[in-house]
């Protein structure tokens, strides 16, 4: 949110979440939900979050998108 809509972000606000490491919530993730882990709905500690960073997840995560639906797109061709 802080690259798309800073005005909105409370960042003074920000409390962490489940600190476990993903491979370690993962199962529980999957079968139950981010409220089996993490009853805020926080994974991570968003306190050190930057716009930039959002920007470049942001990014790679469209890349990805975009990739995966090339792919699908070339084998429905």
């Amino acid at each position: 949110m802080l690259a798309l809509e800073p005005a909105t972000v409370r960042l003074g606000a920000a409390l962490p979440g489940a600190l476990e490491p993903l491979e370690t919530l993962l199962p529980a993730l999957r079968s139950r939900g981010v409220r089996a882990v993490s009853p805020s709905g926080v994974l991570g500690d968003p306190r050190g979050a930057t716009a930039a960073e959002g920007r470049e997840l942001l990014a790679g995560l469209a890349g990805s998108c975009a990739a995966a639906l090339d792919a699908l797109l070339a084998r429905a061709a």
